[in-house]
């Protein structure tokens, strides 16, 4: 037989099984179009992201060590590469108060070190130390927060001229956090922040930038998102619309903004989340969580390899005293984020 008629043959018997094997066939079809259409896994960054969490302060510690505070968030945070929390106020049993509390204008919070576990069997990875609670019990209280969450594996950042690096799926994050407050990176230097992003990304151009701001002025009366600089009880908390579109324009990823208290609204700039605030979240009791103080949403997004966010939602949580965050079935937090997002 004739080289070509060995190779004709064999092509009239190979389209003569496929004709009567059509699992065989469709598997064939449907492993190549398969390869064609998944998305391969480190190319999509799942995030969770809350505001304020102070699990318990002095003599107003939850009865069961804060185990439960977290048992109706925890279904919504699993297996997400990124879950974040702005922690108000350190881990500590060391240290002295760093604030005058005797006119009542005034808290100093501190958090047994034991609740860092709570904190870890939540899920959380990464954490802002950039808030005005911080270094409520001075160096000592910082050093062990610093000791604990390290030896808990969760990240941390915060500190003037911080970046915090964490490899995610084989993709290097950088974290970034700003509050007005001393001993933090300054959320009203604009120049400093962008130059922050700009070496984290100079270190690697494929980093992605998420950032922190802990700003704006705090209370109901302020959850419409101003134009320009905000300022409350006579200390500048930042022009937050400026400094998160000149952190995108620099690179950033993500901005997760808190501090007010209350929610603000969200929008995409240039294809990248700014979540101008996500309000109180997990607090216990002596923080006020009457009204919209009490709204505690949590931030689910999805970001791309490029830093793009693919998609987005709030889920809307309801503090209680003590208890922690419960699901609101309402849905107010997410509807009113949704309002106050078509103001900006």
């Amino acid at each position: 037989m004739t080289l070509n008629l060995r190779f004709l043959l064999t092509l009239f018997l190979s389209a003569f099984l496929l004709s009567f094997s059509p699992s065989l066939a469709s598997a064939q079809q449907g492993s190549s179009t398969t390869t064609k259409e998944l998305t391969p896994p480190n190319s999509v960054f799942s995030i969770a992201a809350m505001g304020d969490v102070m699990l318990g302060s002095g003599g107003s510690l939850p009865s069961d060590g804060a185990k439960g505070f977290f048992k109706e968030v925890i279904p919504f945070l699993k297996d997400r590469d990124i879950v974040f929390a702005n922690l108000e106020g350190p881990l500590t049993d060391r240290g002295a108060p760093t604030k005058d509390t005797s006119t009542g204008r005034s808290f100093c919070f501190r958090t047994p070190p034991s609740y860092g576990q709570v904190l870890k069997d939540a899920g959380i990875n990464i954490v802002s130390l950039a808030n005005n609670h911080a270094n409520d019990y001075g160096p000592e209280g910082r050093a062990q927060t610093i000791e604990v969450l390290e030896s808990l594996g969760i990240s941390y950042t915060g500190a003037p001229g911080q970046i915090s690096y964490r490899e995610i799926k084989g993709r290097k994050f950088a974290f970034i956090a700003l509050a007005p407050n001393a001993g933090c990176q300054n959320i009203n230097d604009i120049p400093g922040a962008v130059a922050l992003v700009q070496k984290a990304l100079a270190y690697d151009p494929k980093t992605l930038v998420i950032v922190s701001m802990h700003g704006g002025a705090e209370g109901t009366a302020h959850m419409v998102l101003p134009e320009g600089p905000e300022t409350y009880l006579g200390e500048n908390r930042g022009d937050l619309r400026r400094l998160s579109q000149a952190l995108i324009d620099a690179g950033a990823a993500l901005i997760i903004g808190h501090g007010p208290h209350v929610p603000r609204g969200a929008e995409l700039y240039k294809g990248r989340l700014i979540a101008y605030s996500l309000g109180n979240f997990a607090t216990a009791k002596g923080i006020n969580v009457s009204g919209a103080t009490g709204l505690a949403p949590l931030l689910l997004a999805e970001i791309d390899a490029e830093g793009n966010t693919i998609s987005y939602k709030f889920i809307s949580f309801r503090q209680k005293i003590n208890q922690g965050p419960k699901l609101d079935p309402t849905d107010e937090a997410a509807k009113i984020i949704i309002k106050l997002s078509e103001k900006l």
